[in-house]
């Protein structure tokens, strides 16, 4: 297999309560049966069934053991690592009725999904979070083209934060991609201390039925990430 490489499922794909859906549930640790439980919706319940059976799944076919046997451990910053192959990086986003699961064994790898589902005034949310080169970028964008770069950026955001480990709250306006996006490179706010390799970034569209597009990025230090091709995009759990 590939890597980097990223899969991308739909809640609907396997129906709560089903043989699939049962099966997936009996790979699940005590923890992660707890933890599901908590959730109030059953909507919630079956899409934290479906990104933990993804990952379980995914994880065992690349590092050889079964997917029920997999143990995970949490650093104090919450990012998860895989005991028996702590080689393998990986990270996992939610957006709306997907899920995404990108894996690297290169480096820390950060991956964001979004799905659109209602306007957003992107000028006023771009004025509070990014960068003003950034802001400057979008306002100068056609209107029919605003949505796009918006969730271009945001998407690389997200996935740059998860890659290294420290969520969105660490400030999205201290990276700036508006260079990145006219082909310039990215730059890192002073207070951010930048070692290793550079940054790598990977952007796509994901056409839906209805005619609309999931944004994707991947962010990290592996430098395969910036030459993804469509190959290493995975559709559905394979059970």
């Amino acid at each position: 297999m590939t890597l980097p490489a990223v899969w991308i499922v739909h809640t609907n794909e396997i129906a709560p309560e089903s043989d699939s859906a049962n099966a997936l549930a009996a790979l699940l640790s005590s923890d992660e049966r707890a933890r599901r439980q908590r959730y109030r919706s059953a909507e919630a319940r079956h899409g934290f069934l479906l990104s933990r059976g993804l990952l379980r799944n995914v994880l065992a076919q690349i590092s050889g053991h079964t997917p029920e046997s997999l143990e995970f451990s949490v650093s104090d910053s919450g990012k998860p690592a895989l005991f028996s192959a702590p080689e393998l990086h990986f990270s996992l986003s939610h957006s709306g009725q997907w899920i995404a699961l990108a894996v690297s064994c290169e480096s820390d790898i950060g991956v964001d999904i979004e799905q659109p589902r209602k306007p957003r005034d992107f000028l006023r949310i771009a004025r509070h979070y990014f960068h003003p080169e950034e802001c400057a970028l979008l306002e100068s964008s056609p209107l029919e083209l605003l949505p796009v770069h918006f969730y271009r950026l945001w998407t690389m955001k997200e996935a740059f934060f998860k890659a290294r480990g420290t969520g969105i709250s660490e400030g999205l306006g201290r990276i700036n991609l508006a260079g990145f996006h006219l082909g310039q490179g990215i730059a890192l706010d002073a207070t951010i201390e930048d070692t290793g390799a550079p940054w790598q970034f990977s952007y796509t569209m994901q056409p839906l039925a209805d005619g609309n597009h999931l944004h994707l990025a991947l962010a990290g230090r592996d430098p395969a990430l910036g030459e993804m091709g469509v190959e290493q995009i995975h559709r559905g759990i394979h059970i």
